[in-house]
């Protein structure tokens, strides 16, 4: 039996009775990974796919929301996750539950849990983009520099581009969010948090511009004559990918070449 094969049965016999969780619990801290550079991203996922799946018993739904506020980054890195892959097969009630979720794990104060919201939102997108354009057009309009982020970061996710009109979408959020920060909308936000957004734009951009390269370069040629510092970093970041240099080095080049940097 291989060890993958082993640890999903595991994961059914501990997350399906209770006096197994505190199993569970040692079972993932001991294998996270932590502390150290890199959490174990494998197991985080492969525990959280047991939760992509109508048939969750309420004593599964249980363990999941008591990690989420659980003591220890990983258990929650975990649970945030299973909380968005949970989403799309969820009822209403759980679906409110995992929204709240999510949106707490965007503004956490650790990255890892930050990270994990963005990939419980990739989950959705996954699972049915719809529900994802859904939430997060439900969201934006008000949404802050850390839930800004989450976006960006969930929509720049591979898989979720190999379709058209999901890298216009991501293209026009991330429009938005770029206009949002020359009009003034950073404005006397907490720099650290402004910095963790920069962080997304810095690459995703990139991603979606390769995905969709006449809308994508189109939104940074409008931004490269924005003469904001700020924004200007975000455009020769992006312009510096590989993925962008390489393939279109002639378009990158043009844009570099107008840019003055502050």
């Amino acid at each position: 039996m291989s060890g993958k094969k082993a640890e999903e049965i595991h994961f059914q016999k501990w997350i399906e009775n209770r006096e197994h969780w505190p199993l569970l619990e040692g079972y993932m801290h001991d294998n996270s990974g932590l502390p150290g550079p890199r959490a174990n991203l494998e197991l985080a996922a492969g525990f959280a796919q047991n939760f992509a799946d109508t048939k969750i018993s309420d004593t599964a739904w249980a363990l999941l929301c008591s990690w989420v506020d659980a003591p220890g980054e990983f258990l929650v890195f975990c649970a945030v996750q299973a909380c968005g892959a949970h989403y799309a097969y969820a009822d209403g009630q759980r679906r409110r539950l995992v929204e709240s979720v999510l949106k707490a794990a965007m503004n956490d104060a650790g990255w890892r849990v930050r990270e994990a919201a963005a990939i419980g939102l990739q989950s959705i997108g996954e699972s049915d983009f719809r529900l994802l354009n859904q939430l997060l057009d439900g969201w934006r309009e008000d949404a802050n520099l850390l839930e800004q982020r989450a976006f960006v970061a969930a929509l720049a996710h591979p898989p979720l581009l190999k379709n058209r009109d999901h890298v216009l979408y991501a293209l026009d959020l991330a429009a938005g969010i770029t206009d949002g920060i020359l009009h003034g909308a950073a404005k006397g936000c907490d720099p650290e948090h402004f910095r963790v957004l920069s962080k997304g734009l810095e690459y995703s951009l990139s991603l979606f511009a390769a995905a969709e390269p006449e809308a994508g370069f189109a939104l940074l040629s409008r931004l490269a004559e924005s003469g904001d510092a700020r924004v200007l970093r975000i455009v020769k970041s992006n312009l510096g990918k590989t993925r962008l240099s390489k393939k279109y080095p002639d378009r990158v080049r043009e844009l570099m070449a107008g840019l003055t940097m502050v």
